[in-house]
């Protein structure tokens, strides 16, 4: 593997740019400052009012009861395992395919994360989730990959069959959605990143914790506070993990624009879907009526994967691996042994992103389409 797929450096004077995380439309620009400006002048600066907005925005959003502002995604799902009760001698079931926040949240409350292998969408492959169930197990960890849901259906159908709970690590996956749920909606907690990157951005890192069980929520509420009740009686061990207003403040201005962009992208990836299909793998195209994923990326296969970014970068082209290093193969981990995981194997060393964000251009697209289409037809 090389030290590239590690660093992955920006590509400068990119003519595509993978990310533009620039706010550039002036008319929300001068709403954010107003925002910015008025909890500047009337406070409170820390959990206040504006949090506890955003918690009841994003919990309706979602079709959920509680929702919790936290620091960031990985305080989301991390608080929500203490929460649960996880803890020490417990096994949760979990895809190799994530980024290492999700093992580290695991690992944190001194649970044993148990890898079971992906299906083609990357995404756990519930059929092989009953075998991997001990006595110890306590919990399923789904992580909607790439923005795409899992299929929660059959997750929740085992879990109550098994008594176990279910987790979902929807880090990528806020606006996606099937006909009869949502991202987020389903499990017994989930957990939201909200930092700039992701397609309902924050201007810095946020997260926020769903469920519909008022205890969880009041024991995140008390954990995300240093695991004190009426900000002065410790009683329970922790670190700060709250949300700020000024945070709450600008993010209670996506609502108003994540079905709009969730849109935009699901349209840049059926285009890229059409054009490249029978040159590359690629995600299936979504049919109209279909939100499944938000395509937080979009994800190509390639067994000539480092061949194929090395000439798209020489076009202009920015990509990245994501993520290179799959969760078991971390040195803090330290997985013995090993699992079978062979479709995770294949994939992690096929995969690629490419440049989407709602920022780009129909030209964009084609012109990225046909780099690869050049790549492959010069063999």
């Amino acid at each position: 593997m090389t030290n590239e797929l590690f660093s992955q450096p920006v590509l400068k004077n990119a003519k595509v740019a993978f990310r533009d995380l620039r706010v550039t439309d002036p008319a929300v620009r001068e709403t954010l400052l107003q925002s910015f400006e008025e909890v500047l002048k009337n406070g409170p600066l820390l959990m206040g009012p504006r949090v506890e907005h955003f918690e009841n925005r994003i919990a309706a959003y979602c079709d959920r009861s509680q929702a919790v502002g936290v620091a960031s995604g990985t305080c989301a799902l991390y608080l929500g395992l203490r929460a649960l009760g996880i803890g020490s001698g417990d096994e949760l079931i979990t895809t190799p395919m994530s980024w290492v926040a999700t093992l580290n949240a695991i690992l944190m409350t001194g649970a044993k994360p148990i890898f079971v292998d992906v299906g083609e969408e990357q995404n756990i492959d519930p059929t092989l989730v009953e075998s991997a169930i001990t006595q110890n197990t306590r919990g399923i960890l789904a992580v909607h990959f790439t923005g795409r849901l899992c299929d929660m259906t059959a997750l929740s159908q085992i879990a109550k069959k098994h008594n176990l709970v279910i987790i979902e690590d929807a880090a990528q996956a806020l606006g996606a959605k099937r006909k009869n749920y949502k991202a987020g909606s389903l499990g017994d907690i989930a957990a939201f990143s909200l930092n700039p990157m992701k397609v309902f951005p924050g201007y810095g890192e946020a997260g926020a914790l769903l469920t519909d069980d008022d205890a969880v929520a009041e024991r995140v509420r008390v954990l995300r506070y240093l695991g004190t009740e009426r900000k002065e009686v410790c009683v329970d061990l922790s670190l700060n993990h709250k949300m700020d207003e000024l945070q709450a403040a600008l993010l209670l201005h996506g609502f108003d624009q994540i079905d709009a962009v969730v849109e935009k992208r699901i349209e840049m990836a059926r285009r890229y879907s059409a054009n490249l299909s029978g040159v590359v793998d690629v995600p299936k195209a979504p049919l109209d009526s279909d939100v499944s994923s938000n395509f937080f990326d979009y994800v190509i296969f390639s067994a000539r994967r480092d061949e194929l970014r090395s000439y798209l970068h020489t076009h202009g082209v920015e990509t990245k691996v994501k993520h290179p290093v799959l969760l078991c193969d971390h040195p803090v981990h330290q997985c013995q042994p090993r699992p079978a995981i062979p479709v995770a194997d294949r994939l992690v060393s096929q995969m690629m992103s490419l440049p989407l964000h709602e920022k780009m251009e129909t030209s964009d697209v084609d012109y990225v389409c046909q780099v690869i289409s050049d790549f492959s037809n010069a063999g």
